[in-house]
């Protein structure tokens, strides 16, 4: 039987699938000599497409959407012949209980999930494994991947930027000149901060002589022009580099900035690199359950001022917490 690892998720959209990075990184640093495949059940993951020259660094193998069967009288899945296969560990990420049953007929030497409280699991899942509340989903990864492999989660994982796309950016970015990132945008309304709070600090630090950076979504174009005239000399990335996805142009783009300040959404996400430090903005959700333990990464959240209204958050606050992290980074 080959050393291998099988990851079983139920796919990763864009969002989802930057937060994971870090837990690659992690697998791949534990068990460096067993190939990682990652599996998804129905749903396809960015791992495949946007995010493919990023993950492939980690993973070796992908089976996509391998929609598996719980019932013993049916094939295992009617895409892939599993009949044959064994793998040393399957590492169940989800917790739906017929997924990880159907999930369960692959036969395997080890079976790691905390779907039913770790009743399947054929190694004991500790308590802290199985879900405590108001953690950041991904360090529940981090504890059930304890169980194959016990460590200290490195907190300074940073993704590797492509040399190609790295090549570009430094064609872009002076090194000359310090820059602020703003992401103002978000999928959701209620987790957007005002663009005039983000204009404001905006304005604040190219008074400071920074040059600021827009990272804005395909859906953000009704406030793209406001900002172009506002910023003139600002930086739009993703608009000059065509050789890689916008996901990755953003990712990598980090690498140059003294800051960025965002809302808690898919370009959030995107600039957790721990290349530069994030200010990240919450209004009535969870800081804590939705940040990633980071040295770079601080949320400032709406209940600090008394609210769930992200407007709430002052942008003097926003203001001085960016000064003094580009202090403490800098020293």
């Amino acid at each position: 039987m080959q050393k291998n690892i099988l990851v079983f998720t139920n796919g990763e959209k864009i969002g989802d699938g930057i937060i994971k990075l870090p837990l690659l990184s992690e697998i791949k640093r534990r068990l460096p000599d067993r190939q990682l495949i990652w599996m998804t059940n129905k749903g396809s993951t960015v791992y495949n497409n946007q995010l493919k020259n990023i993950a492939g660094q980690f993973i070796d193998e992908i089976i996509e959407q391998a929609d598996l069967n719980p019932f013993f009288w049916q094939r295992i899945s009617n895409k892939y012949n599993f009949s044959k296969k064994k793998f040393e560990y399957i590492f169940d990420t989800q917790k739906a209980v017929l997924r990880t049953i159907a999930l369960k007929r692959i036969k395997c030497s080890y079976f790691i999930s905390s779907a039913a409280s770790g009743f399947f699991s054929t190694k004991k899942i500790k308590k802290k494994s199985i879900h405590i509340s108001r953690q950041y989903y991904l360090e529940d990864l981090f504890n059930l991947l304890d169980i194959i492999k016990e460590d200290v989660v490195d907190r300074n994982f940073r993704i590797t930027i492509p040399t190609d796309l790295k090549f570009q950016l430094i064609k872009i970015f002076d090194k000359n000149i310090s820059y602020i990132g703003l992401s103002p945008g978000a999928g959701e309304k209620n987790k957007i901060w005002p663009i005039d709070n983000f204009i404001k600090v905006g304005k604040f630090f190219e008074n400071k002589s920074y040059k600021i950076v827009l990272f804005l979504g395909p859906n953000e174009n009704f406030i793209k022009e406001k900002l172009k005239s506002i910023f003139p000399k600002a930086l739009l990335p993703e608009e000059q580099i065509n050789d890689f996805s916008g996901y990755e142009v953003v990712i990598g783009s980090t690498n140059f900035l003294s800051c960025a300040l965002a809302n808690d959404s898919g370009t959030g996400h995107m600039l957790s690199t721990n290349y530069c430090p994030l200010i990240k903005l919450f209004g009535h959700k969870d800081s804590d359950k939705f940040t990633r333990s980071a040295n770079n990464i601080t949320a400032i959240s709406a209940k600090e001022f008394g609210s769930t209204d992200i407007s709430a958050i002052s942008t003097d606050c926003v203001i001085k917490k960016i000064e003094d992290v580009i202090k403490t980074s800098t020293k």
